[in-house]
């Protein structure tokens, strides 16, 4: 004998949008921290990094104290700090500035003498004695040789 399906009645439904929405209420959340809360992990794993930003100034932990994608040519130093999630003992980092695609400089190499975990790397560009050239800059963190993360800003 074939069985009929019953509809639900109002309690299962009821059971099923609230279930519905409970997981759409811990779903997106969810979503919206990973997007928010991006890390980049080197093709090594030798470093997993989370955000890395540009900087007018840095305090004694190499946190930055003056976020800011926008200088002027008169700053006397630009830094660049990558919030670093973990980093193994022995690698190194260095920084490759550019200006509209030049080349301006690489930030002298660091090697991690031990493992470190949550803490700040900063690098930083100097003026010089003319300022600032006005141009559109990146920096790239160059993590064991490897092209690593970077940022993003503009000297006006």
């Amino acid at each position: 004998m074939k069985k009929e399906k019953s509809k639900p009645g109002k309690q299962e439904l009821y059971q099923l949008d609230l279930l519905h929405k409970l997981s759409l209420g811990l779903i997106i959340p969810l979503l919206v921290f990973t997007a928010c809360h991006h890390t980049t992990t080197t093709a090594d794993s030798s470093v997993t990094f989370g955000k890395v930003v540009t900087a007018a100034n840095v305090d004694s932990t190499n946190s930055p104290t003056a976020l800011a994608d926008t200088f002027s040519p008169t700053q006397k130093t630009i830094y660049v700090v990558a919030e670093a999630k973990q980093v193994a003992p022995g690698t190194r980092i260095a920084a490759s500035w550019t200006r509209d695609g030049t080349p301006v400089q690489v930030s002298g190499e660091v090697v991690a003498d031990k493992g470190y975990h949550d803490t700040n790397i900063e690098f930083h560009l100097n003026a010089g004695v003319d300022g600032f050239a006005p141009g559109k800059y990146k920096v790239q963190l160059v993590i064991n040789g490897q092209p690593g993360p970077d940022a993003n800003f503009t000297v006006k």
